[in-house]
Formats: structure tokens, sequence, C-alpha cells
């Protein structure tokens, strides 16, 4: 192999690895990452992973600091308020095209999807971040929308962003953040090409969503100069 193709590669799998720590909660909002403990640790130079980082930063999960190094983002509520503004005018239009365009392929897909959820509600860290699971039935929604300039803004941004705080929402107390209930309802309105019903269940599915991650966020997440490591 080329060895800019091998770096292109090591620095891929960096990303992945550091994208997973981020989003599982090992490296909470606010911590400071710090790359020559990370190299060790994983084993690799200081140069792939520093690549690795700026590609974070350039996706906003990661921000650097002047005179103080490089940290996790930290989202305010207001800030998370408003993605969820974003998310749901981007979801809602995504899953009323669906209804209008969505196969019985893409149907199956996502029955399949809601059967996955169900089988690990009962260790929902368990599984949820490695390969996005967590949103698939949301991905899956986007992509049945056949509007390829909205699914890269709500996969590239919205999504991403609001991933940061999944970790401490699903561990909150009251309804399964997951939705599995009102999941079933969407699949049912678009199995049945309900664009209102559609939209109106959408639009209550993410509200609940909402209120789930901003109450988890409320005891588990400290102020900006805390979590450093």
């Amino acid at each position: 192999m080329p060895k800019a193709a091998a770096n292109l590669s090591l620095v891929d799998d960096l990303v992945a690895k550091l994208e997973k720590a981020i989003f599982s909660g090992e490296f909470p909002p606010g911590t400071r990452l710090r790359e020559a403990r990370i190299a060790n640790s994983l084993g690799v130079g200081r140069g792939p992973l520093r690549e690795a980082v700026r590609r974070l930063e350039g996706r906003k999960l990661v921000v650097r600091h002047a005179n103080r190094g490089t940290s996790v983002a930290e989202l305010t509520r207001k800030e998370v308020a408003e993605l969820f503004q974003v998310r749901e005018g981007l979801e809602v239009t995504a899953c009323r095209l669906a209804a209008q365009h969505i196969t019985k392929q893409e149907l199956v897909k996502l029955r399949a999807t809601l059967d996955r959820h169900r089988e690990v509600q009962s260790n929902p860290r368990a599984e949820l971040y490695g390969a996005w699971h967590n949103f698939d039935f949301h991905f899956q929604i986007a992509q049945a929308s056949r509007n390829s300039r909205l699914l890269d803004i709500l996969y590239g941004d919205v999504w991403s962003l609001l991933r940061l705080y999944r970790f401490p929402g699903i561990l909150s107390p009251g309804p399964s953040p997951t939705g599995q209930e009102e999941h079933e309802e969407i699949l049912r309105a678009l199995s049945e090409h309900d664009v209102a019903a559609c939209d109106n269940l959408m639009r209550r599915h993410l509200a609940h969503a909402q209120e789930s991650l901003l109450r988890g966020m409320s005891p588990l997440v400290s102020p900006r100069h805390k979590h450093r490591r």
C-alpha cells in the first residue's frame, strides 16, 4: 500500500476511534484531549492523531483553545434547543417526503431496525453507539425522502453534534430516549403513506426526544471549566 494511502487509512481509523470515545461518553463534552497521552495509549504517532483531531475540529466535535489545547465540544442548553429546532424542520420534512416515496424494501428495513432496537433495550449502552444504531431509524427515513441535500445537512452537522449528549440522555430516568413505541407509530404512518400523520408523529417524537435529552444534561453536564483530563 502506498505510504499516503496507509496514512489516510490510519487517520480514518483514528477518527472512528475518537468518535466512538466521544459518542460513548468516554470523553464527555468539555474533556481536554491530551494528544500525547492518547497517541501513546493507541500506539500511534502524534502526526496522524493530530490530523484526526483536525478533522473532528472541522466537524465542530472538538474545539481548539488558545493556550489551552483541544477539548470535546460543549453545548449549552440553549444551543441544544436551537439544534432541535433545526432538526425538527429537517426531519419532519424528511418524514413527509418519505411517506410519499418510501418503498416496500425500505419499510422492511425499517421494521428490522426497530426489531433490533428492541433487542438492545435491556442494555442500551452495549451497542447503540458503535454504528449509529440510535439514529438508524431516522437516517433511513431521511434516505427514503429522496432529498440528498437534506440528508447531508442532517447527517453531517445536526445529528453529529446532538450525539455528544446522547450518552447522558440515555442514562436519564423516564421514558427511553430511543422512543420505541413512537417509532412504531411513525412506521405505521409511513406504511400507510399518510403524510399528515407522519408530520404530527415526528413532531411529537422529536419534542419528547428533546425533553429527554435536556433532562439528561441537567445532572450530568458540568460547567465549561470542568470535565478536563
